[in-house]
């Protein structure tokens, strides 16, 4: 039987530093090589990203954007040119192992129809691990499961987990049209809430242990950095809102607005640059413009099942 036809993604954003090592690891691939396509899309990056995939990997496709579409609009529109009956997602600064598409490919043919998530190790110490998948902690986050734990073994036997890290991330091609991830997202939280609706349609997560991916955790964006503080504080509030309990999505708001309280007093004894406080101030607004949005398509869907 012929392996299935993957599309594998990378949005990349300036991100030149690392796509040499991440491609070179996707030209080793043990899965047939005519049997994968790469689509690098480049978010109007200003480092040679462009110039450096198409003088050293040709056989990659590259979708120049003009502007930053962000994370998550950016697979949406590397998806529109795709051609696998799969999609996997790696960020630019992952080094996946030689059998990480294989294995991934495995998993979905165990799994029909089902999501599948690779193991994610630290870069700087791939003893320890990044993400086996995302869970929702009690006060209302996505957390990655066994983040910074010695890689002992104890996520070897898989199994469904409730979400993935989309820094290396398998799907079934969606429907004509039908987005991968929410665009107003722009990045973060942007797996979780896929991860979530995917769930409420019946579509299975799974772990695949032996999928094995190298992470430079925030190498994209800068894990302290304004737009972390900014997409990460807002977006994990929302995506409560959008799906959780009504006892959590307050719990996550109220969560919101006391870090930014905190973040403004830290800032104003020099413990945090205003930067980032300002920040987080701009995801408290931010929050509340669009929560009037997705509190009434709530109680629409709510007065249908009625």
């Amino acid at each position: 039987m012929e392996p299935v036809f993957v599309s594998v993604f990378i949005v990349n954003y300036n991100g030149a530093a690392h796509l040499l090592a991440c491609l070179n690891a996707l030209a080793d691939q043990t899965h047939p090589r005519d049997r994968f396509e790469v689509i690098v899309l480049d978010n109007a990056s200003a480092d040679g990203s462009v110039e450096l995939v198409r003088a050293r990997f040709p056989w990659a496709r590259v979708i120049e954007s003009p502007t930053n579409l962000g994370f998550a609009e950016g697979n949406n529109v590397a998806a529109r040119h795709a051609r696998g009956e799969l999609l996997a997602l790696l960020n630019p600064d992952t080094i996946p192992d030689p059998f990480w598409l294989e294995e991934m490919t495995r998993a979905a043919a165990e799994h029909p129809g089902a999501w599948v998530v690779a193991k994610l190790l630290l870069a700087d110490a791939p003893e320890r691990l990044n993400s086996a998948g995302l869970f929702v902690t009690r006060d209302g986050r996505g957390a990655d499961r066994g983040f910074g734990r010695l890689d002992d073994g104890r996520y070897e036997a898989g199994g469904e987990v409730f979400a993935g890290c989309a820094a290396a991330l398998m799907m079934p091609t969606p429907a004509p049209g039908g987005p991968l991830f929410d665009p107003a997202y722009f990045l973060y939280c942007e797996d979780l809430d896929a991860g979530w609706r995917a769930r409420k349609r019946g579509a299975k997560i799974v772990l695949a242990p032996r999928a094995v991916v190298l992470h430079a955790v925030g190498a994209s964006a800068g894990d302290r950095s304004p737009v972390f503080a900014f997409h990460l504080e807002r977006n994990r509030a929302l995506t409560m809102l959008k799906h959780a309990d009504p006892f959590l999505a307050g719990w996550a708001a109220l969560g919101l607005v006391a870090r930014a309280v905190r973040a403004v007093a830290r800032a104003a004894v020099g413990k945090l640059p205003w930067p980032v406080a300002f920040a987080v101030l701009r995801a408290v607004v931010s929050y509340c413009r669009r929560a009037p949005a997705i509190l009434a398509e709530r109680l629409e869907k709510y007065g249908r099942r009625g």
